[in-house]
């Protein structure tokens, strides 16, 4: 078949280095970011990395080229090895000593080159090899592994049978003799059936095919394990003292490290940087557990260096022993530390966590597959993996385009970017119930594949979504047309534990007795609690990331949201809206979000105002505007405010902030909101909101009496209808009084909003349970509690939503209740003097009769009246009275408070002027009579004025007939 290939995807990801440079950070190479991984190597002073293009295609089906770069001691940029360009078949293996290098091919071919000292190079005699040569003694043996210590080698073939080779003073190669040129039958080691071998300094670890751990060679620190020192072996000690299956093992310079099946790490050797992790300095002749590790950490792989040790767990590295230090002895601030422990300069006497430098946002994310160390340093591999889905729920029946974040992902900007070469796609599994979708992807952007939903209604996930469950699916991506994957690295986690994280996580308020001086038992309760915290919290978040990197399957509410409260918010925002929306179980809330979708309004019915709207006064502007044009513009643009919703603890939808708006273009926008479960797609049928700038203009009456409740209409600008009113009171702070909720109505005849302020008898009765200073006894306030609050100015905020309220500091006084003394004349008609009527001469219980015209001016002097009168609106209250008695009307005459000087004294006097009763009105009753007189200065709590004389009305005569 003619025609370019398909390009083969070896491994993709980012490498990482640790070394002194570095302040004990494993920080990315750059360098390998657009190049795949293929071996990875370290020994003694440096490493080495074998590399392949990302994308190669050949019309004659070669092999990609394979470049082999070296680290040295403390640099940090690599060197590129030419020597290598002679190895045509594929890499498997690098092993190298002091002074030899060996390369293993994928197709079991053994290359050597370096100087020949003690035969390290495996040619024979003394002579050095300077290139790449095949080990004439393994010619025709394949071979599936080699190692390699200072100053000699051992390899294993495919079937099972052990070579070694090199300086053997303290029986490291596993034979008799103490130096062999060529490679020579280990009868020692094979009956093992080794099938993995680490080389120390002098001493050798093996695993074996039944998952043992062996070993040989030196022994003065204890390094093969055996529980005492002794002399030198040749021959393989089995180390039965493990109790564990051994899955990997690791020498170092005189220590030994070995992780068992079970995710356990065991430790011996020498210890004098701490290099073996028991939290001490002190030499293990045997294997010791790690308990630090336990429950904590499950390790996969370790590797020993030469006075320190990596530990691998899944996604992470842990390191102890000796810091590689600073090439220029500089001291380093973020370097790796035991918190709470004092452990010496320099070292880490336990394993702790190494943090990985990534990119912002992904910090930790990258999945660590490889680790090697060398004397300095190390180097880490993390493989591409997906670590978040956005959005990461989707509607089963498809068509929802999901970006997946990958880490280490092929990516560059040039004419012809190589992401455009990659043959991207997503995988979509699920386990139970079983299910695998694979659907066409594509890079758009750094460690960012998009891709398309597809439709997983015919797959046995439906029958469950259609009952109201969400359905997690485990995202993986291949940038090799499906040859190689990225690992499935998160379970979907279980539904109770997703549930409770869906909820509130634990509260953070400050307990009483938290962080105090309290009795024993208060401190081991509080640190109880704050310990559960930070579990509940730990799992919460360790779950939230699990369902990140995961999307979700679920039911669609197709039908959208059915109602929203409140109906309306300040234009400032801040309101806690809830929208009702019936959402599928255990679904993932990291996309919710709310729409406020502000729509222009076409007309006001107001030129002014139209002329002021934004889009209006933009076309103002324009030179020669088009008339007809500019009247069909809207009076503002099409405005689109989403902010993060979250769910409701009730269970009854979804609940987000009300954002800010411009409070100059309020008016011309019709409003509504949506809700999207994805950040993407919104659900149908938006529902009708209201956005309003309401400011309080006028309150009437502003005063009242500290004994009686008022009526009280606040007069309003930017009112909206709302199903919600209600009213806050502020009182004075140096009452100390909480704020006051009232309840309010609307009068629809007015479009007054009214609500009736309390009687200040006495304090709240909450203030007066706390310790309050009210005075009240019963029955009512005493003198003292009415003096003191006298006077008193409360401020009136009005709020339609019930959260937010207005901040325009009306004020509503209280005043103390006044005496009036004396209702008298005070002058007739248009000013005229005086006129009284004497008594008739009938007797002396006989009152006087005072005769009142209309307009006549009456007054009473009144006692206790407030100084403050500029919201003062007062009244003057009689009954009509026919000469029997009977009343025939009650009078309610505008009054003012005026001063008069009598006698050479200033008077306060409450004064109206009499009415203007026509004749006719009353023909039948004899006389009218004005009398039972009060007062008042809002128009609702009067006060009755002491009994007077009789005050006879004249009526007005009757209109002469025309």
């Amino acid at each position: 078949m003619s025609g370019l290939q398909q390009p083969t995807i070896i491994s993709s990801g980012e490498l990482f280095i640790l070394n002194g440079c570095t302040g004990g950070e494993l920080q990315p190479m750059p360098f390998f970011r657009n190049k795949n991984l293929r071996v990875l190597s370290a020994n003694l002073d440096r490493a080495y990395v074998a590399t392949e293009p990302t994308i190669w295609s050949s019309p004659l089906g070669e092999l990609p080229p394979c470049s082999v770069f070296c680290f040295k001691a403390d640099l940090c940029e690599p060197e590129y090895c030419p020597e290598f360009e002679s190895i045509e078949a594929p890499i498997r293996q690098i092993a190298f000593g002091s002074s030899h290098t060996l390369v293993l091919t994928t197709e079991g071919v053994l290359y050597s080159r370096g100087v020949a000292m003690y035969g390290s190079t495996g040619h024979g005699g003394a002579r050095d090899v300077p290139e790449f040569t095949e080990v004439p003694a393994l010619k025709g043996r394949e071979v599936r592994f080699v190692a390699a210590g200072p100053f000699y080698s051992i390899a294993i073939t495919a079937q099972g049978d052990v070579y070694s080779w090199g300086k053997a003073f303290y029986g490291e190669t596993g034979l008799f003799s103490q130096v062999e040129a060529v490679p020579r039958f280990s009868s020692q080691v094979t009956p093992f059936k080794v099938t993995q071998v680490s080389c120390g300094h002098s001493h050798v670890l093996a695993r074996t095919q039944m998952q043992q751990c062996i070993s040989w060679g030196e022994n003065t620190c204890g390094q093969l394990g055996l529980g005492q020192k002794s002399k030198p072996t040749y021959k393989p000690q089995l180390l039965s003292s493990i109790p564990s299956q051994i899955q990997t093992v690791s020498a170092g310079w005189a220590h030994s490290v070995a992780v068992g099946t079970d995710g356990r790490a065991y430790s011996w050797g020498l210890n004098s940087h701490g290099q073996l992790g028991l939290g001490d300095t002190t030499t293990r002749l045997a294997p010791h557990l790690l308990h630090d590790l336990i429950n904590v950490h499950e390790v996969v792989a370790c590797q020993a260096a030469r006075a320190f040790t990596m530990f691998r767990t899944a996604q992470r590295a842990l390191m102890c022993g000796q810091i590689p230090p600073d090439p220029a002895g500089q001291p380093m601030d973020f370097a790796p530390h035991r918190p709470g422990h004092h452990d010496p300069p320099g070292c880490i006497l336990a394993p702790v966590p190494l943090s990985l430098s990534e990119e912002p946002g992904c910090k930790g994310m990258g999945e660590l597959s490889e680790i090697v160390a060398f004397d300095k340093g190390a180097i880490a591999f993390a493989r591409s993996a997906v670590y978040k889905v956005s959005p990461n729920v989707a509607p089963i029946q498809g068509g929802t385009k999901v970006c997946a974040h990958v880490t280490g992902l092929p990516y560059e900007e040039a004419n012809v970017p190589i992401q455009d070469q990659l043959a991207v796609q997503v995988r979509l599994k699920s386990h139970s119930p079983n299910c695998d979708l694979i659907v066409k992807g594509r890079v758009i952007g750094k460690d960012l594949v998009e891709f398309e939903t597809p439709d997983a209604s015919p797959s046995p996930l439906r029958a469950l979504v259609e009952q109201g469950t969400t359905l997690p699916v485990s995202v993986r991506v291949s940038i090799d047309g499906g040859f190689t994957w990225t690992p499935d690295r998160f379970a979907a986690p279980p539904a109770r534990e997703l549930e409770q994280t869906l909820k509130q996580l634990p509260g953070e308020q400050q307990r009483a007795g938290y962080g105090l001086s309290q009795g024993p038992k208060d401190i081991q309760s509080g640190l109880s609690e704050v310990k559960g915290d930070f579990e509940a919290r730990r799992k919460a978040i360790k779950i939230t990331s699990q369902s990140a990197a995961m999307l979700w399957l679920c039911k669609w509410p197709t039908e959208g949201p059915t109602q929203v409260e409140p109906g309306c918010a300040p234009v400032d925002g801040g309101t806690e809206v809830l929208i009702h929306v019936a959402l599928p179980a255990r679904m993932p809330t990291d996309n919710l979000t709310v729409k406020f979708l502000c729509t222009p309004k076409k007309s006001l019915n107001d030129p002014e105002l139209e002329a002021k709207a934004p889009m209006r006064r933009d076309a103002a502007e324009i030179t020669n505007p088009d008339k007809e044009t500019v009247a069909k513009l809207p009076l503002a643009g099409v405005l689109e405010v989403p902010v993060i919703a979250f769910l409701d603890p009730g269970g009854r939808g979804v609940c987000c902030t009300s954002p800010p708006l411009d409070a100059e273009s309020v008016a011309y926008y019709n409003y509504s909101v949506m809700v999207s479960l994805d950040g993407h797609n919104y659900l149908p049928r938006p529902l009708p909101f209201q956005i309003f700038d309401i400011h309080v203009a006028e309150l009437q009456p502003q005063l009242g009496v500290l004994t009686d409740a008022t009526e009280v209409r606040i007069r309003t600008t930017g009112f909206v209808m709302s199903d919600i009113f209600k009213v806050r009171l502020d009182f004075p702070k140096d009452l100390q009084w909480p704020p006051k909720l009232l309840p309010a109505s609307y009068d629809h005849t007015t479009g007054d909003i009214v609500f009736h302020m309390p009687a200040l008898q006495e304090a709240p009765k909450e203030v007066q349970g706390a310790g309050g200073d009210g005075e009240a006894a019963e029955g009512g306030a005493g003198e003292a509690q009415a003096d003191r609050l006298a006077g008193v100015e409360v401020f009136v905020e009005l709020s339609l939503d019930g959260q937010n309220f207005t901040e325009d500091h009306m004020h509503f006084c209280y005043i103390g209740g006044i005496r009036p003394e004396a209702l008298k004349l005070l002058a007739g008609p248009e000013g005229a003097p005086e006129e009284e009527t004497k008594p008739k001469g009938k007797g002396k219980e006989e009152a006087d009769v005072v005769t009142l015209h209309a307009g006549s001016k009456i007054g009473c002097v009144t006692t206790g009246l407030p100084a403050c009168r500029d919201f003062i609106s007062a009244v003057l209250k009689a009954q009509l009275c026919g000469e029997d008695g009977e009343t025939l009307k009650t009078l309610e005459l505008p009054a003012v408070v005026e001063t008069m000087e009598s006698e050479g004294q200033s008077e306060e006097l409450i004064t109206a002027l009499a009415p203007a009763i026509p004749s006719e009105k009353f023909p039948d009753a004899g006389g009218l009579f004005l009398k039972n007189f009060e007062v008042s200065l809002n128009g609702q709590s009067f006060s009755s004025c002491p009994e007077i004389p009789a005050m006879k009305l004249e009526p007005l005569p009757p209109e002469p007939a025309s």
